[in-house]
């Protein structure tokens, strides 16, 4: 159930980046997980594709790294957006927040 929350709010925060941007979907999102940290990998990524359903996160890959201490923080996100002059370039926008 918590990782759900975690989640949740890495969701939130990737929605609340990627609005102003004028994505049209994320592709990938990368968190730093704190070794220390007792949520396992497998149980965030069931959480994540359940939370990220009909957003623009939807079947976004979920890529974990492991990192010193504890906690879950959003760091990057690979985002695909249209432009006046391309189709649908992708991007790796920096998104580093801490998510507690």
């Amino acid at each position: 159930m918590h990782q759900a929350m975690l989640a949740q709010a890495v969701l939130d925060k990737v929605v609340e980046r990627a609005s102003p941007l004028g994505v049209v979907r994320v592709a990938a999102v990368h968190v730093l997980l704190g070794e220390d940290d007792e949520h396992t990998e497998e149980a965030l990524r069931y959480a994540w594709s359940e939370v990220s359903v009909g957003t623009c996160a939807e079947g976004a890959e979920f890529v974990i790294e492991r990192t010193p201490g504890e906690g879950l923080r959003l760091a990057a996100m690979d985002i695909e957006r249209v432009t006046p002059t391309q189709t649908e370039p992708k991007d790796q926008t920096p998104a580093e927040a801490a998510i507690d």
